[in-house]
């Protein structure tokens, strides 16, 4: 009997301590699967970062990311950010519990004296920027617990991320661990796309301020590393394989590119041959070092300068003829108002205005050259007053009405916005900028044709009908929007291109207008509207007339800056008004 119960008391005994070495087994199996999958979810977080920050070098940017990232693994009252940007110290701090103003003031005193210890100069201006729930002076005024790490590029901290929370003994060595992987990751991700920005910067200098030249790069071992269309297209070379040979046989005629490569880069010095004529191309060719054993090679192509300046010629000439027919009227009517002792007085007068008008047109023309030189020189000053735009319009039209009526042209006006700012512009020079586009449009509107003035206010810069250099704008908002079209003959999208350079003149499609003009007119109004921080542009199709836009930068809210009047008609039965 006392057997049989040893034994059921020793089967007991067996019984639990298997029991117990089970379950002891199940939570270490538990606790290891647990402990994989939080590596294995701390792994992926950590992947996340990299790809997240692998393609900025903004250290402000990529320590927002690291932070979120954070939130991950580790609890906190507030995260905390500082950052040296741009000469100014940036401090976020993102609330997830409710704290007071003391805890903020006390988490930056912390991080301020961190920082001092790894930095001389520290940025007296601070950016302070608070981000979650808002302050409660009614809570947590001191935290009890604490974690942070520098943020380290190229062996300089340029910040600091901070953890704390109000309870206490929150976070323990791993916690630091996981904290310093994670700005490990993020400034070993910035520093690697820095490097290699830096080696790519370094190649393609040269290459970028002349990207619509040819270009191409080779080194001294007669290797080809990259060619664009626009050297393709100069050189005559069609084959998709192209090689160093390629090239050099076409120039073989004016230089030889190998031996001036090994010049270039045994003395690090740059090659410039101007001039050379390769089939239908003028060009300049400048060889510059890259690297120790590169190249850069630029064929500037300066064709179309050199016919500029024929056509300079040529413009001269015309300057001469169109200065010398009002000066001679000029001359000739004196003569006669000289010589002649009894001249009646309306014949007297008639004369007058002759050598009046005349004067003015030479004026005109010489104020033109002399505005041109100053823009050339970048000397052309602007003087800014706040005026109203609408009225100016208005009372430039007024000038040009009789013209339109000799033509009997109709010219309108009509405004699209029912508020306008009061902008700052040079009322002369904007004046200026009208007048040659009305003077163009009456000049190559036919007759009984029609010209509309617009004036807008746009938020946003429109598309127009896809035509719109939205790129060059620069900034996208508040921008008056003035746009002068006719219906005359349209300008080809080939002479588009140039109408905006220097002695460049738009001709019609049926080329019967030729009306001499010094060519630079448009010239100096792009130069005039540039200065004011606007753009200028064109819409046209031969046959279907001409749109030219131009605008001004608004820079206060919109509001009335004229009394909206009644459409009514002018003595003049031409212009009219629309406020919508």
């Amino acid at each position: 009997m006392e057997i049989a119960l040893g034994t059921a008391v020793m089967l007991g005994i067996i019984a639990v301590l298997l029991s117990w070495e089970t379950d002891l087994q199940k939570k270490h199996f538990l606790k290891d699967k647990k402990e994989q999958a939080d590596r294995m979810y701390r792994l992926s977080v950590i992947k996340d970062l990299q790809e997240k920050t692998s393609y900025t070098t903004d250290a402000e940017k990529i320590i927002d990311i690291a932070v979120n990232s954070l939130g991950n693994f580790l609890g906190y009252s507030v995260i905390s950010s500082m950052v040296i940007k741009d000469n100014t110290l940036i401090f976020k701090a993102y609330l997830e519990e409710q704290i007071g103003k003391n805890y903020i003031d006390n988490i930056q005193k912390s991080m301020l004296s961190s920082l001092s210890g790894f930095l001389k100069n520290i940025p007296e201006k601070i950016d302070k920027r608070i981000y979650g729930l808002t302050l409660n002076d009614n809570f947590g005024t001191a935290y009890l617990s604490s974690l942070h790490v520098p943020f380290i590029i190229d062996n300089r901290v340029i910040g600091l991320i901070h953890l704390s929370s109000i309870k206490a003994s929150l976070y323990s060595e791993k916690d630091m661990e996981i904290l310093r992987q994670i700005a490990e990751t993020a400034a070993l991700s910035m520093n690697r796309f820095s490097q290699a920005i830096d080696i790519e910067n370094h190649k393609f200098t040269s290459l970028i301020s002349s990207i619509n030249d040819g270009i191409f790069m080779s080194d001294n071992k007669n290797n080809l590393f990259f060619i664009n269309d626009s050297a393709k297209k100069i050189l005559k070379i069609n084959q998709e394989n192209i090689g160093f040979f390629n090239i050099a046989d076409v120039l073989s005629e004016n230089i030889n590119l190998a031996r001036e490569i090994n010049e270039v880069i045994t003395s690090n010095k740059p090659y410039v041959r101007k001039g050379m004529v390769i089939g239908n191309y003028i060009l300049d060719i400048i060889i510059t070092p890259v690297d120790k054993d590169k190249v850069s090679v630029v064929l500037r192509d300066m064709t179309g300068y050199k016919e500029q300046e024929v056509s300079k010629e040529d413009v001269v000439h015309t300057m001469i003829h169109e200065l010398r027919s009002p000066i001679t009227t000029i001359r000739d009517s004196s003569e006669l108002l000289i010589s002649t002792k009894d001249f009646e007085e309306d014949k007297k007068l008639k004369f007058l205005k002759i050598i009046h008008q005349q004067a003015k047109k030479v004026l005109g023309q010489i104020g033109s050259i002399l505005d041109t030189a100053k823009l050339d020189a970048g000397k052309l000053v602007l003087q800014k007053t706040k005026g109203d735009i609408a009225k100016l319009i208005k009372d430039e039209i007024q000038t040009f009405m009789p013209q339109a009526e000799r033509k009997n042209i109709s010219l309108n006006f009509e405004i699209l916005t029912k508020s306008l700012p009061e902008i700052s512009f040079d009322e002369i020079r904007i004046s200026q900028v009208i007048d040659n586009l009305l003077s163009n449009g009456i000049k190559f509107t036919p007759e009984g044709g029609r010209i509309k003035v617009r004036l807008d206010y746009k938020v946003i810069p429109p598309v127009l009908d896809g035509i719109s250099p939205m790129e060059e704008f620069l900034s996208l908002d508040k921008y008056i929007i003035v746009s002068v079209s006719d219906n005359g003959a349209g300008i080809a999208p080939s002479q588009q291109k140039l109408l905006f350079s220097k002695y460049t003149q738009a001709k019609d499609a049926s080329e019967k207008l030729a009306i001499l003009g010094t060519g630079l007119g448009l010239y100096l109004v792009r130069g005039i509207v540039e200065s004011h921080e606007g753009r200028i542009w064109v819409k046209s199709a031969p046959g279907q007339g001409a749109t030219f836009f131009f605008t001004l930068p608004a820079t206060n809210n919109a509001k009335p800056s004229y009394d909206v009047p009644k459409p009514a008609t002018t003595p003049l039965a031409k212009l009219s008004q629309t406020v919508n």
